[in-house]
């Protein structure tokens, strides 16, 4: 069993103070940052079907109040 006996805020801050490397970051993972930065196709096509379902449910909402009121 392993134990702590420090305070787990003072580990947590020791971590905060030092900077990023960013360099070394790339280097370890020369990948990150590589891919593309626009917006992809399905982002795009997820907004639109909400979009859609919103409209849709708004619609439906306002014939069930015709309805009910009839």
């Amino acid at each position: 069993m392993i134990s702590y006996t420090g305070d787990m805020t003072e580990k947590a801050e020791a971590t905060d103070e030092q900077p990023i490397d960013y360099e070394a970051v790339r280097r370890r993972f020369p990948w990150v940052g590589c891919g593309p930065s626009e917006e992809h196709d399905f982002s795009k096509t997820y907004r639109d079907v909400l979009a859609d379902a919103r409209v849709s449910r708004e619609i439906i909402e306002a014939i069930e109040t015709i309805r009910r009121s009839a």
